[in-house]
């Protein structure tokens, strides 16, 4: 038996094989660990110990403007060496392409410290000068002086900087084989200094309307603090060629300077401490407050190598210019009226004066790091 006809092809079901999908290890976070060796801005001084030849006349003894005057300490900046510190910077992307994306950093120097020390019997000469409020001359203070006091003075000065921010990026094109990339967000920067200047004098017998042997202790101290907020608006700029990546980065951040400024003043006779020292007296003595406006430009270059897919080697170099900012060195009058000094007899200017007078700051230097994607 023979059949003819057309053959039906039953309805069975056709099974494709789906492309396989790549799946997306492209990193989202990433971490840098940087080292620092910046420089800083010094803190400026007032001349405030100086000596002058054995044999120069009481009168003129230590006396700015007079021949032979030397200063020991200060009429220069302090703490303007370089000094090291650390940078710790992270963030996250938002798309496995990496163009829009979050950035938190902070980073902090090592306290910077100017120490003075100087002890006499009364040669060689110790003294501090200043402004007389009530005549208008040069005058100086005698921690040591032959045949009438024998003493020492001290003085140390202590800067540090620090920082963090948290920036949003956005990615806004090419540029033949440079990528750029939009940034803003908030900014933070505290700059502080303190400043204590002691004297130990003991009189000879007869000087002073003292007890022979009796001890005088004068300390003064100055300490300054600005604190900025703002918001930070720049762009990065970065290419890449084989495992170089070459990165710049732009930006200034706007905001406010809350500063605030401590002086404080003692001086110890046989044991009893009165309020008042010799440059910090009732006049200027007290915990001051300022808001001021202030702009913070910052450039970064950095050159990184790409060591793995997940790890680069990185070094660049930083400049940033801080305005406003309050230093210890600036809140010191050299004016003073002695009718002020302890025991205080009243009488003539409010001098020294509460200065609370603003410099910038500039702080830039060399780091070196890591960085790893993951």
């Amino acid at each position: 038996m023979s059949f003819s006809g057309t053959a039906v092809a039953a309805d069975l079901p056709i099974v494709t094989k789906a492309p396989s999908a790549t799946p997306d290890y492209s990193p989202r976070y990433w971490l840098e660990a940087d080292f620092l060796s910046w420089t800083v801005t010094g803190d400026r001084l007032p001349a405030l110990v100086t000596t002058s030849p054995t044999g120069t006349p009481a009168p003129f003894a230590g006396v700015l403007g007079v021949p032979g005057t030397t200063v020991l300490f200060g009429n220069s900046t302090a703490n303007d060496d370089w000094r090291v510190g650390g940078r710790l910077a992270g963030g996250y992307w938002f798309d496995p392409s990496h163009k829009t994306g979050i950035e938190v950093s902070f980073f902090d120097l090592a306290n910077a410290s100017s120490l003075f020390n100087a002890n006499s019997g009364g040669t060689p000469i110790l003294a501090q000068p200043f402004t007389n409020a009530v005549t208008g001359t040069q005058n100086a203070f005698f921690s040591a002086f032959p045949g009438a006091f024998s003493g020492a003075v001290s003085a140390n000065d202590t800067s540090r900087l620090l920082g963090a921010s948290i920036i949003f990026r956005q990615d806004i094109g090419w540029w033949g084989s440079e990528r750029f990339s939009a940034l803003i967000g908030y900014r933070y920067l505290r700059s502080s200094d303190g400043l204590g200047v002691s004297s130990s004098t003991v009189p000879a017998p007869g000087q002073l309307a003292v007890p022979p042997g009796t001890t005088i202790l004068v300390n003064d101290s100055f300490n300054a603090a600005s604190n900025f907020n703002g918001i930070d608006l720049g762009a990065i700029g970065e290419s890449k060629s084989g495992p170089w990546v070459l990165e710049w980065r732009a930006s200034i951040a706007i905001g406010a300077n809350l500063s605030n400024a401590q002086i404080n003043g003692s001086t110890t006779i046989g044991g009893v401490t009165q309020q008042g020292g010799f440059l910090a007296l009732s006049s200027n003595i007290g915990n001051y407050n300022q808001t001021t406006f202030a702009a913070v430009p910052e450039l970064n270059l950095k050159v990184g190598y790409q060591l793995t897919p997940h790890w680069r080697v990185v070094a660049g170099y930083d400049v940033l210019y801080w305005t406003g900012v309050l230093r210890a060195g600036n809140l010191i009058d050299t004016t003073i009226n002695p009718n002020l000094l302890p025991p205080p007899l009243g009488g003539g200017p409010q001098r020294p004066q509460a200065l609370l007078n603003t410099s910038p700051l500039i702080a830039q230097g060399f780091n070196v790091g890591l960085r790893t994607d993951f």
